[in-house]
C-alpha cells in the first residue's frame, strides 16, 4: 500500500513539474473547424454544413473536389469538407490533405513569439 501511494506521489510530481515541456503537445479546439491535437500532431474534420428548406434549392445537383463534396436534393443540400492532417517538429510542420502536401501556416508558431517594440 505504502509503495502504492508513494508511486502516485512520484508520477504527480513528475507530470506537475514537465506542464511547461509538453505545452502544444496536447488539446482540442470546438468551432467551424474543430481539432484534436495529441503528441503535436493536430487533425483537423471541418463541420459539414446542412442547408433545410427553400434556401436549399429545388434542384437535384452534386459536385466533389479536393476540396469537399456537396449533395443537392429538393429543399436538402449537403456540404462537407476533407480533413487535414498537421504532422511534424515545431518549425518544420506540414499540412497532408487531399489537396497535397503543404508547408502548414505559421498561425501556431505566431501564438508562441512576442511582438517586439
Amino acid at each position: 500500500m505504502k509503495t502504492t501511494i508513494v508511486t502516485l506521489l512520484m508520477a504527480a510530481v513528475l507530470l506537475g513539474g514537465s506542464s511547461t515541456a509538453s505545452a502544444g503537445w496536447f488539446g482540442a479546439k470546438f468551432g467551424t473547424t474543430p481539432s484534436l491535437t495529441l503528441f503535436g500532431q493536430t487533425l483537423t474534420v471541418p463541420v459539414p454544413s446542412v442547408t433545410l428548406g427553400a434556401a436549399a434549392g429545388t434542384s437535384v445537383s452534386g459536385s466533389a473536389s479536393s476540396g469537399g463534396a456537396t449533395v443537392a436534393l429538393p429543399f436538402i443540400k449537403l456540404g462537407v469538407k476533407t480533413p487535414k492532417l498537421t504532422v511534424g517538429a515545431p518549425g518544420a510542420k506540414v499540412t497532408v490533405s487531399t489537396e497535397g502536401v503543404k508547408k502548414a501556416s505559421a498561425e501556431g508558431a505566431k501564438k508562441g513569439k512576442k511582438k517586439k517594440k
